[in-house]
Parts: C-alpha cells; structure tokens; sequence
C-alpha cells in the first residue's frame, strides 16, 4: 500500500509530513509526498489578514479533493473551523507544547521598552499590547525558518512563535515560554492533523493512529473558535487540557483592546461540544457585561 500525502513544502511542514511518514511506515506502509503552494507562501510580502481565511490549508486539501492525493497534513491550527464537506478529519498525532513563546534575549516583562517584535499573528499582536503598549510589534511573515533567521539578522529584537515549531525544527535558540493566561495559544497549536476524503478502508488505518486525548482537546478548542468567529485572524485564544475522561481545564482569553483583555479559566464536564458550548457561554456572558459586541 501507497499513501500520497499532500502538504506544503516549509521545512516545518516537512518535519510534520515525516512524523506521519514514520507512524506509517512502522506499518509497513509506503508514503509520497506532494508539494503544494499555498496562497501564504505566494505572497509572503502580504499581512495573513489581508489574503482571507484558509490561507494556509485551501490549496493542499483542493490536491486531496482532486485525487492528486490521499491524505493532507496540516498543523491543525491553521484549519478552518469548517471542514470543506468533500473531506474528514482522519486523526491527530500526540500534541506537542501548545504554548507560544518569545525568542529574544529577556522574556516579555523585561525586554527594553522600544523594542521591535515580530508577530503576524492579531492574537499575539493584541496581547503583546496589551501587557506592553511600549513596545513596537511589527508584522512578521515568513516560514518559521524563515522568521529565526530574520531574528537572527537583527530584524527584529524579538519575535513571537509557537514553542512545538522550534522544538520540531530544533532550533538552539534562546526564547521564554509564555504563561498561556499571559498569551493564550491559538486553538489546537501544537497539533498535527491527518485530512482525506470519506474512505472507510483509510479512516479505520488512521484510527489506529490517533491519539484520542489530543483529539478530545482539539474538539473543545474548534467548537469555541467556531461558535465565538476566531481563528489567526481574531484575538481570541483557547487552550483546552483534559485532566480526565469528559473533564478539561479551560483558559479562554478575548482582547477586547490593548487596555481591556478578558481570560477565564475553570474545569468544566462533559463531551467536546458540550464542554464548547459551555466556555462559550460563560465568556459571552463576561463580553457582554464588558458592553463588547460578539455574535455567536
């Protein structure tokens, strides 16, 4: 058996391609891997929030689609909340950190005031600002090779990404984990997901490759994105953890402006999408006594 795999051609997306690859070939299973360009990598001089939703995954899941490949590989952070309906999540591997971290020489707190960083990301923007409205946060774009090396050049004095993609790439760098009620991470950072198209014999393959606690996690994460509109676009953070069968602690952070940041935490019960729904309502209820305007 041959699977075709489809992903972009980042260094980081190859790291990811050849975890997969590794799983399935302990399977004994032969692998190929497809290169696509995506409306990101085309134009690398553009703000993220200027080329529209998707940006990251549309053309790698349209080779899936096509019959040019078997399986997408994406960081599952970059998905849409909505799946094109011509498509279903096979799996995900084990989460990695979730966390984002600051690659400078001081964590956030001490670095001088005046200082440049680099975030492309309206997340990571808004709560930088918020915590520190002295310093110059400029967009940064790039793979994440590409962003180290432009640090490295003294582009910036510090930039913003997520600690799995430096461990992945293992990069010596210096760089501080950041607190996630400081910087909550983007819905289901850390994670690598499996995409193809409704074929029963590679749903039951990747079964056995999925890491079910992971995927429980990523569930309560999309449902908050999807119900609240967030998303790399928004400055919405999520990070689900699941203590036990049906039971997660939850941070939820909204930048409502770089004076006003509103994060809840508490252990709530039930499936995914219950548990969702319920952040959901306990932040909606915070947002509104705040007199912010969320549609959900």
């Amino acid at each position: 058996m041959r699977i075709r795999i489809a992903a972009r051609g980042s260094l980081l997306s190859r790291i990811q391609v050849k975890m997969v690859e590794d799983k399935l070939r302990n399977l004994g299973i032969e692998t190929e891997l497809i290169v696509v360009k995506t409306k990101a990598d085309l134009f690398q001089d553009k703000p993220l929030n200027s080329l529209g939703k998707g940006v990251f995954e549309k053309e790698v899941n349209e080779a899936v689609i096509n019959g040019e490949a078997d399986i997408a590989v994406h960081s599952m952070k970059d998905m849409l909340s909505d799946m094109d309906e011509k498509l279903v999540l096979y799996g995900v591997l084990p989460r990695d950190s979730p966390y984002d971290s600051l690659v400078a020489e001081k964590d956030l707190f001490n670095i001088e005031s005046g200082k440049v960083i680099g975030t492309s990301s309206i997340r990571r923007r808004s709560m930088i600002s918020f915590y520190r409205r002295d310093l110059v946060v400029k967009d940064l774009r790039g793979n994440i090779d590409t962003r180290l090396k432009k640090y490295q050049s003294k582009e910036y004095d510090g930039i913003v990404i997520a600690e799995a993609a430096i461990k992945r790439l293992n990069s010596v760098v210096r760089y501080y984990k950041i607190d996630p009620k400081i910087i909550t991470p983007e819905a289901n950072q850390g994670i690598i997901a499996i995409v193809g198209r409704v074929n029963e014999k590679l749903k039951t393959l990747f079964r056995e490759l999925n890491d079910e606690r992971t995927l429980k996690e990523a569930l309560v994460e999309r449902t908050v994105v999807k119900l609240l509109g967030g998303g790399c676009h928004s400055p919405i953070g999520i990070l689900a953890s699941m203590i036990s069968e049906n039971e997660f602690n939850v941070i939820s952070t909204y930048v409502i402006s770089d004076k006003k940041k509103i994060t809840i935490e508490g252990i709530y019960r039930g499936d995914p999408t219950t548990v969702g729904e319920k952040v959901v309502k306990d932040m909606v209820k915070v947002l509104k006594h705040e007199n912010s305007s969320v549609t959900t």
